[in-house]
């Protein structure tokens, strides 16, 4: 029988409680066997339950007055007030039930995508609530019910019960909305779907005029994901010591959303205009590049069993867990029909192409994890080790489309026919057959020989092995490699991602005719301890090091360092401050650039290297920053000082500085940031906080363009060191990334009265971006622009991106009665964003520039919206 009344209620939503004393107020359980969809809630309360949530006058204890402090100093939060309940019939259970419906409306910018971009906000009714909960207090036994509705992308339901300290069940439903874009105009009919349509009055070779009046009248769309899961769980107790859990969710996403699409060749201008440099011709009209729009229908199912040891007779711990994740995606391919030729004047066969999308894959994963306690040292041994394994055996689609490269037809002149191509006959294989396994060891100890005390070993491997293997190989042609871009790249290069032995036209060809199986290993080892030297202070120090051997990578082992240091301290009076510090440096084996040469035709037998060479894979003195050698220090600051007995105020500091010793490639990376915030609960009716953060990094990276005028003419074009003539020093250029963060706001929470409650917040978010960069000379631009643009023109830096929001929401919970109570909520966002990459698209015509269509105008760069809402709560 229970001694205490459980805090039954249903976690629930978001306009506070209207009556004397809130209802259903309980917070969430860590449950162990769910899968995802641990949160509840929607956009009146993100957390699902805390404005029914009322701090109780008694306090943490009969024998304390108010608060108490953790340990760091920091205040605990008031517990929550036990509600009232209502007996059902003359038995042991008792219930309660709430309902709350009510009106919501917006104005101002409604359909602005930052207003909307987690929300189904909309006029009309919902649903605040509807929840109920029931207990048996002589058995344990409980249920609960909880739901809330803003729309219909915007809704959770769930149902638990079970009996406490033996079993538990739960199901629930949620809807979750992603607006992407609110001003997008797609070119193509069909948007959404997986066959994309040129509108009336266009085909392919239509010129950048026409193809500007046709969009100039197309429709607004928006784009947005909707996410709808589902589950169902159980934990229970199987026998004395042992716990089982179960846990199955389904996720469905649906809905469209941007796609980058296919590009090749294109040129915003391509050969300056009458007034010389500077001053650009008409945009080009080679190539194409199309941003469109993508149909989501995807579906995850997750599944989690297990078995938990609470402990027995041997000593050990145990848990063991399965998890089992399966993705499906039930739209295969995008097919779309493209508005420009491959190159002006070709009577092309290429009219449009295809992407294949996710495939389905499956992952499995299998864990144990065992603890002993050691008589030595009052020390403990546990052990983890775990297996996984990602799978993926789709089947694969034709090089080509029949629908965009029949059969009869060829590439232009290239000699490539569709029906060697358009079919799946074409493949080396007719399913993915992809594999991913992995595996971990992890063995520690744990001793504390004294009270003062503790320290630590660690030793841990982890394993990813890539067992996928596949060499493109044409069993029609002979001809390995692939025909990129739908056709559009052999048709204008004459196929030069092709090789065949033997043949004059592919034997010299640079093609790549393997995937690259990258696989690591991965072993650790760490020693670390703490000591406290007094009352006051506490130092730590750990050791780490991490021995890498990546392949086929571009060096064969790579050793981390990590040395960690901490204090803490209680000297500074009640405050209590906490500082830690690590350096971490990194070397390995020797640097290949290019150690991928086995996927690539040159390690094939009958490949004829040409007389000028092949191109060189990339500047020798290229460090990609994983692989490079690094030197990294990170400090933080941690301050909780109380004021009083009713007020924290905390501070953090936190710096991390990472030099990568590379001039090609990332060279650094900076962060540094402060959080302040002050908290005040001077009692259970009232309490404040304010809260301010500042965040700022900066990252540096360089490399070097390639001297064109010597591709594919000569034998220089292999030279790979930084300053010779393929690699010029002239040719060299950096850029650096500065992103500047500011969060503020503060939050005001008073019941005036048993009747009477106010809740307030506002919050501020900035944040600005700044792309800047410098080269050489003018010999590091692209060739094609070269010629068109000067030194002005180029400046350095590109206009800063700049992103603000404040919100101000406000809930005013009126209790008319004991049953019937009354909510006026109101939130008032308003905000401005820029981004020099929507620069220039202010009409649906100017989402064509050149040969390139682009698919939305971008967000407003103002908006203001007022959402207000009435809601009536009644309780029984």
């Amino acid at each position: 029988m229970l001694k205490h009344k459980p805090l039954t209620a249903l976690l629930g939503l978001a306009l506070g409680v209207a009556g004397p004393a809130p209802v259903l107020a309980q917070s969430d359980t860590s449950d162990s066997q769910r899968v995802g969809n641990t949160q509840f809630g929607n956009s009146l309360d993100p957390t699902g339950w805390a404005m029914f949530d009322a701090p109780d006058p008694a306090g943490m204890s009969w024998l304390h007055a108010g608060q108490l402090r953790t340990p760091t100093g920091v205040l605990y939060p008031w517990p929550r007030q036990i509600p009232d309940e209502t007996r059902l019939g003359s038995g042991d259970w008792t219930y309660e039930l709430l309902a709350e419906l009510g009106y919501l409306h917006v104005s101002g910018d409604r359909n602005d995508e930052f207003f909307r971009m987690y929300s189904g906000w909309k006029n009309g009714a919902a649903l605040g609530m509807l929840a109920f909960s029931a207990l048996n207090h002589r058995t344990g036994q409980y249920v609960e019910f909880r739901g809330s509705r803003i729309s219909s992308q915007d809704q959770y339901y769930r149902l638990r019960g079970g009996r406490y300290g033996d079993y538990r069940v739960e199901a629930f439903y949620r809807d979750i909305p992603h607006t992407l874009s609110t001003t997008a105009y797609p070119l193509w009919n069909g948007a959404g779907s997986t066959d994309l349509t040129l509108p009336d009055g266009l085909a392919t070779g239509s010129t950048p005029a026409q193809v500007q009046a046709v969009e100039a009248n197309r429709p607004r769309r928006t784009l947005s994901v909707t996410r709808q899961s589902t589950g169902v769980s159980w934990e229970g107790t199987l026998t004395r010591h042992w716990i089982g859990y179960a846990g199955v969710t389904n996720e469905n996403r649906t809905g469209d959303r941007d796609w980058g699409g296919p590009m090749y060749l294109t040129y915003f201008f391509v050969a300056p205009g009458p007034g010389g440099a500077g001053t650009p011709s008409v945009p080009g009209t080679f190539g194409g590049q199309y941003e469109t729009v993508r149909p989501v229908d995807f579906t995850t199912t997750d599944v989690n069993l297990g078995l938990r040891n609470q402990g027995g007779a041997s000593g050990w711990l145990f848990n063991l867990g399965m998890t089992g994740s399966f993705f499906r995606d039930h739209k295969r391919t995008l097919d779309y029909a493209v508005p420009f030729a491959v190159a002006p004047g070709y009577a092309s066969v290429i009219t449009g192409g295809t992407w294949s999308l996710e495939p389905n894959n499956d992952y499995y994963h299998v864990r144990l994890e065992a603890t002993h306690p050691l008589k030595l040292w009052r020390g403990e041994f546990s052990v983890s080790a775990s297996y996984g394994s990602m799978r993926q055996n789709d089947a694969l689609q034709a090089p080509l489309n029949p629908l965009y490269c029949p059969s009869g037809q060829y590439l232009g002149t290239t000699g490539i026919a569709c029906a060697d191509w358009n079919t799946t006959a074409a493949l080396s294989r007719q399913n993915g057959d992809a594999r991913i396994d992995t595996g971990l060891l992890d063995l520690r100890v744990d001793f504390r020989p004294t009270a003062k005390l503790s320290w630590h070993l660690d030793l841990r491997q982890r394993s990813e092995n890539n067992m996928t293997r596949y060499t493109m190989v044409n069993p029609l042609t002979g001809q390995y490699g692939y025909v990129p871009e739908n056709g559009a790249e052999p048709l204008v290069t004459g196929g030069t991602e092709l090789f065949q032995p033997g043949s004059p036209l592919y034997q010299s060809n640079f093609a790549q005719i393997a995937n690259i199986p990258f696989s690591t290993n991965d072993r650790k080892a760490e020693l670390g301890g703490s000591y406290r030297i007094d009352r006051d202070n506490t130092l730590s120090a750990s050791y780490l090091l991490d021995h890498q051997t990546p392949r086929p990578r571009e060096r064969s082992y790579i050793d981390d360092q990590h040395l960690k240091l901490g204090w803490d301290t209680r000297a500074l009076g009640n405050a209590t401050l906490r500082f830690s510090y690590e350096y971490e440096k990194r070397t390995g084996g020797r640097y290949n650039p290019d150690p991928y040469l086995a996927a690539y035709s040159p390690s094939m037998p009958g490949y004829v290297l040409p007389a000028v060479s092949y191109t060189a894979f990339t500047v020798a003195q290229m460090y990609k920053y994983d692989m490079s050698n690094l030197a990294a220090s990170k400090l933080k600051a941690i301050l909780a000082m109380p004021l009083g007995t009713t007020a924290t105020l905390s501070a953090t500091l936190y710096g991390n500085r990472h030099h990568y010793g590379a001039d090609i490639g990332r060279q650094s990376v900076g962060t540094t940031g402060a959080d302040l915030s002050w908290d005040w609960e001077p009692s259970a009716a009232t309490s404040m906080s304010a809260y301010a953060g500042m965040a700022s990094s900066r990252l540096k990276q360089g490399n070097v363009n390639d001297n064109e005028a010597l591709t594919f003419s000569s034998p220089q074009q292999a030279d790979m060191q930084f300053g010779g003539p393929f690699y010029p020093y002239a040719n060299f250029w950096t850029a650096t990334d500065n992103e500047r963060n500011v969060d503020a706001g503060a939050h005001f929470r008073h019941a005036f009265s048993p009747r009477v409650r106010l809740d307030l917040a506002y919050d501020y978010t900035w944040s600005r971006g700044l792309d800047s960069y410098s080269y050489a000379s003018l010999a590091a631009i692209s060739t094609v622009y070269r010629s068109i643009l000067t030194a002005a023109d180029v400046g350095d830096r590109f206009p800063a991106n700049v992103y603000r929001m404040q919100t101000l929401t406000g809930r005013l919970n009126l209790a008319l009665n004991r049953k019937l109570g009354l909510v006026l909520y109101g939130k008032y966002e308003f905000g401005n964003y820029a981004d020099w990459h929507y620069a220039g698209f202010g009409t649906p015509a100017e989402l064509i520039v050149g040969n390139r269509v682009f698919t939305e105008l971008g967000p407003q760069p103002h908006w203001h919206v007022l959402l207000v809402g009435a809601f009536v709560t009644v309780k029984l």
